[in-house]
């Protein structure tokens, strides 16, 4: 049975280098084989080549590959990612978080923004800020302090919770909940039904539950850097009241968290 797919894409940019570690990071701690796509009108062997040359130098020792792992990709770029991952069938895609503008910027590039609409694997966006992954003798786990599993109650989050439990548990970090509840639910009720979700997880289990009231994506962000969390697994369901894109942009922008945003089931 052929390994699962891992789909690292890199514009070349300043955060290639950045995407690159922490794709082989993650290829290594859920034990996924690293594919890289790059996306460019030019598919001569000598883009192929450059390419292949910019994840030598810039990707980290640790990261194994071999030429052929390597795509260049003609097309709108969230569209062949999307695919290339659809098609492949990975577990996760890894890429940078900002737009390409030169500049590494906190905010969330309309690619970014497009792929989160239209993603059926989940996707990690990796910002110019630090979240090692070490090996701690023969294991590799995280430094990223609380992993904050950012829910929905309306939505069922299952997917979302298995994923954050699983790289809780791989990466030897804490796990919580939380959630913004509506001004209707009273939180009581928002915190029985974290509870009962948090007991129910396997690998790993909550150690917190977090209820909060107000804007949705401000109250994420400001979750995660008060537990200081260098993780936030949050959904992509669009609601009224909040979009995936507007979550992913807070939580970088508190310049300390990750986002690693899973579609639904």
């Amino acid at each position: 049975m052929p390994q699962p797919v891992l789909i690292a894409a890199i514009d070349l940019g300043p955060l290639t280098g950045r995407v690159l570690y922490h794709a082989a990071g993650f290829a290594r701690l859920l034990n996924l084989k690293l594919r890289v796509l790059h996306v460019s009108p030019d598919l001569s062997p000598a883009m192929h080549d450059a390419v292949v040359d910019t994840c030598r130098r810039e990707g980290p020792l640790q990261m194994q590959f071999e030429p052929q792992d390597v795509m260049v990709r003609p097309g709108v770029v969230s569209d062949v990612i999307a695919e290339e991952a659809q098609h492949a069938k990975a577990p996760l895609i890894v890429m940078g978080a900002h737009g390409r503008t030169g500049v590494a910027s906190l905010l969330l590039g309309s690619t970014s923004k497009a792929l989160l609409r239209k993603a059926t694997a989940p996707v990690l966006l990796v910002p110019p800020t630090d979240m090692d992954i070490v090996n701690v003798g023969n294991t590799v786990t995280l430094t990223s302090g609380p992993i904050i599993a950012a829910v929905d109650l309306s939505d069922d989050s299952r997917k979302q919770l298995v994923m954050a439990s699983l790289l809780a548990r791989l990466g030897r970090q804490p796990l919580k909940l939380m959630t913004v509840a509506t001004n209707t639910t009273p939180v009581e009720d928002a915190n029985a039904q974290l509870q009962q979700r948090g007991s129910q997880l396997y690998p790993k289990r909550a150690s917190a539950v977090i209820v909060r009231r107000g804007a949705i994506p401000a109250e994420i962000a400001r979750c995660a850097s008060t537990e200081h969390s260098g993780l936030v697994v949050m959904g992509l369901r669009s609601t009224p009241t909040s979009q995936p894109g507007s979550i992913a942009t807070a939580v970088l922008k508190t310049k300390k968290a990750f986002v690693l945003a899973v579609p639904g089931c």
